[in-house]
């Protein structure tokens, strides 16, 4: 088969595959109450609260992202 040719395969398609794909971890989805609006605005103190508590919980930080949202909010996602 030469190069770039489509084999006709889904590159998705596990049916084939004789285990079953299981999660290799865990996802959490936190929405916080109750703090400080100027808190949860701020990308710079979100990472930094979140790198803190992974570093205080003895865990290995990958990589992280904070993105701000409009009007108001910031989302963070944190790689273990």
């Amino acid at each position: 088969e030469e190069e770039g040719e489509d084999d006709g395969k889904d590159i998705f398609d596990t049916s084939d595959e004789d285990e079953p794909h299981l999660p290799a971890g865990q996802h959490l989805l936190v929405d916080i109450k109750g703090v400080d609006s100027n808190f949860l605005n701020s990308e710079e103190r979100l990472a930094q609260a979140m790198v803190d508590l992974i570093d205080e919980s003895k865990l290995t930080l990958l990589s992280y992202h904070c993105h701000s949202l409009v009007p108001i909010g910031v989302s963070c996602v944190g790689v273990l």
